[in-house]
């Protein structure tokens, strides 16, 4: 089978791709052959798969997509015209479930205040984070890793938002509860993290009318989408509530720089986008189950 690359490294690192070459012929984006002879192309967070992309390859049978969401590609499309679609869901779940921890215990203490020198040691008194309640926003296999690291530092409970699953399957998880009234979420949680996929359903799914439901020194977490989250109301919020605390690894202008005033509250730290950057997730996430054909 030929295999075209879409994108360039560091995005897709062909030294991951050599156990495909057993198989299949790959190409680069900038290799030249006849897209009509591509039967597979590989992306990952910046090419979309769009309908106007996928007519390019009139034989195409594969759409892989190095990581985990596919809002970058047009399942529609694919399933009219019979593409599979193949990711790496659970690539990199150990590498964001860690970045997740790590960040909650960084805003329960404000160790990244460390850096700023100050003689009082009692100006680091700051909450615990055992006996705290923490919302989980759908349970699936990350967020399963995240609280499985969690309930070591004897978190009081762990409401559950999933529409996928029932009462049974996340109360049989010690100190879970399933929830399905938002508000009664976002009212009780010490801790929020965030790990939806963006659909129509999904987007602000933090707006206006859940925040004045927060806490007003609650912690958020966010490593999915930005677009879940209304950016203007939620500055307006940290800006009037220094409190509460927000870390994101994705925000709104990417690739571009986040927002000025979201970047300048003192509120608010946020990565680039680094969840998976552990060096076992990234080549895990290079790893297509394909047909030898």
């Amino acid at each position: 089978m030929k295999i075209k690359i879409l994108e360039d490294s560091p995005e897709i690192k062909i030294e991951y791709l050599e156990y495909l070459k057993k198989w299949n012929k790959l190409f680069w984006f900038h290799n030249d052959c006849l897209n009509t002879e591509i039967e597979a192309i590989i992306i990952r967070s910046w090419i979309k798969a769009d309908r106007k992309l996928l007519w390019e390859y009139k034989n195409l049978k594969y759409v892989m997509r190095v990581g985990v969401w596919l809002d970058n590609i047009d399942i529609e499309e694919c399933k009219k015209r019979d593409i599979k679609v193949i990711n790496t869901p659970w690539a990199n779940a150990d590498s964001v479930a860690d970045l997740v921890v790590g960040w909650i215990l960084n805003l329960t203490r404000k160790l990244n205040y460390g850096y700023e020198w100050i003689e009082n040691r009692f100006a680091y008194m700051w909450p615990s984070i055992s006996w705290k309640t923490v919302s989980i926003f759908w349970f699936w296999n990350i967020w399963k890793k995240v609280y499985s690291r969690l309930k070591g530092f004897w978190i009081k409970e762990f409401l559950i938002y999933d529409p996928f699953l029932s009462k049974e399957e996340i109360e049989k998880f010690n100190l879970c509860k399933k929830v399905e009234d938002k508000k009664e979420l976002f009212k009780n949680a010490d801790i929020i993290s965030f790990h939806l996929p963006l659909f129509d359903s999904t987007r602000n799914f933090l707006w206006q009318k859940e925040m004045k439901n927060l806490k007003k020194d609650v912690i958020i977490v966010n490593t999915s989408r930005w677009w879940i989250i209304n950016e203007n109301k939620l500055i307006d919020f940290l800006i009037k509530y220094p409190n509460t605390y927000y870390f994101a690894d994705v925000w709104e202008e990417e690739p571009a720089d986040p927002k000025i005033e979201l970047l300048e509250l003192d509120n608010v730290l946020i990565t680039p986008h680094i969840w998976a950057m552990t060096f076992e997730a990234e080549e895990k996430m290079h790893f297509f189950e394909l047909n030898k054909d």
